[in-house]
């Protein structure tokens, strides 16, 4: 895929190759509607104003939920985003897999400990994977078995309003990304994997398998 001098350039200096992969993945989350970026805002703080209500043992009220929930589905949008950020991340731990067995067992330990000081897992509930992996059959069988990733999404979301636990309402690290969206893909990805969906579809939309509509 590239040409002799441009791989001699990354040789030279690596670091290269990581600031290339950092401008594209800036690229891919900047590419967006401005207003996305309003109501990740609006998510962020209805999130913490609910997390602070249950420290003080509050009742959240359930205008602030609904709320949430609403903003939540909203932001579906990023789906397409979404997607191709989870494709690199699944790619990119394929790389790192081999730059472990390069490097052999005590590189590879530096690295794992690494991961497990830096590592962070949600303890609020959360709904099961096979719940996510019915419902996007559902979504798009709603839709005649292909649909785009934002419609997939906004469908599960009006299937489970109400009934998504704290844990899929969390925001993730990066601090806009909905828990459910990416426990949505991450399944996307198995059950293509497992046959359910074709993994051949155009970019951005999902579609079920021959004898799965």
């Amino acid at each position: 895929m590239s040409h002799g001098m441009d791989i001699k350039r990354f040789l030279q200096d690596p670091e290269l190759l990581v600031q290339l992969c950092r401008e594209v993945i800036d690229a891919l989350d900047g590419a967006e509607d401005p207003q996305v970026r309003e109501k990740e805002a609006q998510l962020r703080e209805i999130s913490r104003t609910i997390e602070r209500l249950h420290k003080a043992g509050v009742p959240v009220p359930e205008v602030l939920r609904a709320e949430k929930t609403r903003l939540a589905v909203a932001l579906g949008g990023r789906g397409q985003t979404q997607q191709a950020l989870i494709r690199l991340a699944t790619q990119f731990e394929d790389i790192l897999k081999d730059i472990r067995s390069r490097l052999g067992s005590g590189g590879g330990g530096e690295i794992h400990r690494h991961k497990r000081a830096t590592g962070y897992r949600s303890k609020s509930p959360k709904t099961r994977k096979q719940v996510y992996r019915e419902h996007i059959i559902r979504a798009l069988k709603t839709f005649g078995g292909r649909a785009r990733v934002s419609d997939v999404l906004e469908e599960i979301g009006r299937q489970l309003n109400g009934k998504l636990l704290p844990g899929d309402l969390e925001l993730r690290k990066d601090g806009r990304t909905v828990g459910w969206h990416n426990s949505v893909q991450w399944e996307r990805l198995r059950m293509v994997k497992d046959g359910i969906l074709r993994s051949g579809s155009p970019n951005g939309v999902w579609e079920l398998a021959d004898g799965h509509l």
